[in-house]
Protein backbone atom coordinates (compact mmCIF):
# COMPACT_ATOMS: atom_id res chain seq x y z
CA UNK A 1 0.00 0.00 0.00
CA UNK A 2 1.34 3.20 -1.12
CA UNK A 3 1.99 6.05 1.78
CA UNK A 4 0.01 9.13 0.38
CA UNK A 5 -1.47 10.68 3.66
CA UNK A 6 2.32 12.30 4.48
CA UNK A 7 1.93 14.56 1.42
CA UNK A 8 0.24 17.93 0.75
CA UNK A 9 -3.28 17.14 -0.83
CA UNK A 10 -2.09 19.73 -3.82
CA UNK A 11 0.91 17.48 -3.90
CA UNK A 12 -0.93 14.70 -4.30
CA UNK A 13 -2.99 16.15 -7.08
CA UNK A 14 -0.25 17.34 -8.77
CA UNK A 15 1.66 14.05 -8.70
CA UNK A 16 -1.45 12.23 -9.54
CA UNK A 17 -2.33 14.30 -12.64
CA UNK A 18 1.22 14.84 -14.06
CA UNK A 19 0.14 13.67 -17.56
CA UNK A 20 -2.37 16.79 -17.50
CA UNK A 21 -0.44 19.67 -18.89
CA UNK A 22 1.20 21.87 -15.80
CA UNK A 23 -1.00 25.42 -17.20
CA UNK A 24 -4.61 23.60 -16.71
CA UNK A 25 -3.38 21.22 -13.82
CA UNK A 26 -2.19 24.16 -11.26
CA UNK A 27 -5.61 25.96 -12.21
CA UNK A 28 -8.09 22.49 -11.92
CA UNK A 29 -5.88 21.54 -8.58
CA UNK A 30 -6.45 25.08 -7.18
CA UNK A 31 -9.80 25.63 -7.85
CA UNK A 32 -10.50 22.29 -6.68
CA UNK A 33 -9.24 22.25 -3.58
CA UNK A 34 -11.08 25.78 -3.35
CA UNK A 35 -14.40 23.97 -4.04
CA UNK A 36 -13.56 21.52 -1.63
CA UNK A 37 -12.35 24.07 1.39
CA UNK A 38 -15.36 26.39 1.10
CA UNK A 39 -17.68 23.52 1.21
CA UNK A 40 -16.23 22.07 4.22
CA UNK A 41 -16.20 25.55 5.67
CA UNK A 42 -19.88 26.50 4.66
CA UNK A 43 -18.80 29.59 2.32
CA UNK A 44 -21.70 29.01 -0.58
CA UNK A 45 -21.13 31.78 -2.35
CA UNK A 46 -17.36 31.26 -2.38
CA UNK A 47 -17.69 27.51 -3.02
CA UNK A 48 -19.84 28.79 -6.16
CA UNK A 49 -17.01 30.73 -7.28
CA UNK A 50 -14.82 27.88 -7.30
CA UNK A 51 -16.64 25.64 -9.08
CA UNK A 52 -17.29 28.00 -11.82
CA UNK A 53 -13.09 28.52 -11.86
CA UNK A 54 -13.02 24.81 -12.01
CA UNK A 55 -15.56 23.77 -14.85
CA UNK A 56 -13.76 26.54 -16.96
CA UNK A 57 -10.69 24.94 -16.72
CA UNK A 58 -11.83 21.40 -17.15
CA UNK A 59 -13.81 22.64 -20.27
CA UNK A 60 -10.09 23.47 -21.56
CA UNK A 61 -8.46 20.85 -20.92
CA UNK A 62 -10.99 19.05 -22.56
CA UNK A 63 -11.17 20.84 -25.32
CA UNK A 64 -7.45 20.58 -25.88
CA UNK A 65 -7.02 17.01 -25.52
CA UNK A 66 -10.49 16.23 -27.70
CA UNK A 67 -10.16 19.21 -30.27
CA UNK A 68 -6.73 20.04 -30.25
CA UNK A 69 -7.48 23.70 -29.50
CA UNK A 70 -9.12 25.38 -26.68
CA UNK A 71 -10.46 28.90 -24.83
CA UNK A 72 -7.38 31.18 -24.38
CA UNK A 73 -7.46 31.46 -20.69
CA UNK A 74 -8.51 35.24 -20.13
CA UNK A 75 -11.48 34.87 -23.50
CA UNK A 76 -14.95 34.57 -21.78
CA UNK A 77 -16.36 30.88 -23.09
CA UNK A 78 -19.20 31.47 -25.23
CA UNK A 79 -22.65 28.87 -24.23
CA UNK A 80 -20.73 26.60 -22.10
CA UNK A 81 -23.08 24.16 -23.01
CA UNK A 82 -22.97 24.45 -26.92
CA UNK A 83 -19.11 23.79 -26.26
CA UNK A 84 -19.69 20.76 -24.20
CA UNK A 85 -21.14 19.51 -26.59
CA UNK A 86 -18.65 19.87 -29.32
CA UNK A 87 -16.55 17.57 -26.90
CA UNK A 88 -19.86 15.12 -27.35
CA UNK A 89 -19.99 15.57 -31.06
CA UNK A 90 -16.34 14.98 -32.09
CA UNK A 91 -14.54 12.07 -33.60
CA UNK A 92 -14.52 8.69 -31.90
CA UNK A 93 -10.75 8.57 -32.74
CA UNK A 94 -10.41 12.42 -30.78
CA UNK A 95 -9.71 10.75 -27.06
CA UNK A 96 -11.68 8.24 -24.65
CA UNK A 97 -14.91 8.10 -24.50
CA UNK A 98 -14.73 9.98 -21.26
CA UNK A 99 -12.74 12.85 -22.75
CA UNK A 100 -15.50 13.16 -25.44
CA UNK A 101 -18.67 12.54 -23.50
CA UNK A 102 -19.12 11.33 -19.66
CA UNK A 103 -16.68 14.43 -18.61
CA UNK A 104 -18.24 16.90 -20.67
CA UNK A 105 -21.99 16.11 -19.38
CA UNK A 106 -20.59 15.70 -15.67
CA UNK A 107 -19.31 19.42 -16.53
CA UNK A 108 -22.76 20.75 -18.11
CA UNK A 109 -24.60 19.71 -14.52
CA UNK A 110 -21.71 21.18 -12.22
CA UNK A 111 -21.67 24.18 -14.58
CA UNK A 112 -25.77 24.58 -14.71
CA UNK A 113 -25.72 23.83 -10.68
CA UNK A 114 -23.32 26.71 -10.37
CA UNK A 115 -25.65 29.19 -12.53
CA UNK A 116 -29.41 28.19 -11.83
CA UNK A 117 -29.59 27.38 -8.21
CA UNK A 118 -29.13 30.33 -5.51
CA UNK A 119 -25.66 30.64 -4.92
CA UNK A 120 -24.82 34.21 -4.98
CA UNK A 121 -28.10 35.66 -4.99
CA UNK A 122 -30.93 36.32 -2.54
CA UNK A 123 -33.74 34.20 -2.74
CA UNK A 124 -37.22 33.65 -1.32
CA UNK A 125 -37.14 30.55 -1.75
CA UNK A 126 -36.16 27.38 0.34
CA UNK A 127 -32.29 27.86 1.00
CA UNK A 128 -30.72 24.96 -0.67
CA UNK A 129 -26.98 26.07 -0.67
CA UNK A 130 -25.96 23.09 1.71
CA UNK A 131 -27.35 20.14 -0.78
CA UNK A 132 -26.23 22.02 -3.90
CA UNK A 133 -22.94 22.44 -2.42
CA UNK A 134 -22.57 19.39 -0.98
CA UNK A 135 -23.44 17.82 -4.84
CA UNK A 136 -20.95 19.79 -6.61
CA UNK A 137 -18.38 19.28 -4.56
CA UNK A 138 -19.05 15.33 -4.69
CA UNK A 139 -19.61 15.66 -8.66
CA UNK A 140 -16.40 17.96 -8.49
CA UNK A 141 -14.51 14.89 -6.77
CA UNK A 142 -15.72 12.57 -9.62
CA UNK A 143 -14.27 14.48 -12.35
CA UNK A 144 -10.99 14.98 -9.95
CA UNK A 145 -10.81 11.13 -10.14
CA UNK A 146 -12.07 10.54 -13.47
CA UNK A 147 -9.49 12.82 -14.73
CA UNK A 148 -6.68 10.96 -11.97
CA UNK A 149 -7.43 7.21 -14.07
CA UNK A 150 -7.33 8.80 -17.01
CA UNK A 151 -4.05 11.14 -16.68
CA UNK A 152 -2.32 9.36 -13.62
CA UNK A 153 1.79 9.01 -14.21
CA UNK A 154 1.71 6.81 -10.53
CA UNK A 155 1.58 3.24 -10.05
CA UNK A 156 -1.58 1.82 -10.24
CA UNK A 157 -2.00 1.09 -6.45
CA UNK A 158 -0.69 4.85 -5.96
CA UNK A 159 -3.60 6.31 -8.25
CA UNK A 160 -5.79 3.68 -7.13
CA UNK A 161 -4.97 5.03 -3.31
CA UNK A 162 -5.67 8.62 -3.93
CA UNK A 163 -9.41 7.79 -5.87
CA UNK A 164 -10.41 5.73 -2.76
CA UNK A 165 -9.13 8.62 -0.69
CA UNK A 166 -11.18 11.02 -2.37
CA UNK A 167 -14.25 8.98 -2.49
CA UNK A 168 -13.98 8.54 1.25
CA UNK A 169 -13.22 12.03 2.33
CA UNK A 170 -16.64 13.21 2.17
CA UNK A 171 -17.85 9.27 3.81
CA UNK A 172 -15.85 10.52 7.00
CA UNK A 173 -17.17 13.78 7.07
CA UNK A 174 -20.64 12.89 7.39
CA UNK A 175 -20.55 9.72 8.50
Amino acid sequence: MANTSTKSPSTLLDTALINVPKSFRAKLIGSYLDIKKNSIESRYDAAGMAVAKFCEVALRLLQSKVLGTFTPFGTKIGNYADECRKLVTAPATNGSESERVVLPRALVFLYTMRNKRGIGHVGGDVDSNAIDIAAMARTSDWIVCELIRINHGLSLEEAQDIVDGLARSEERRVG
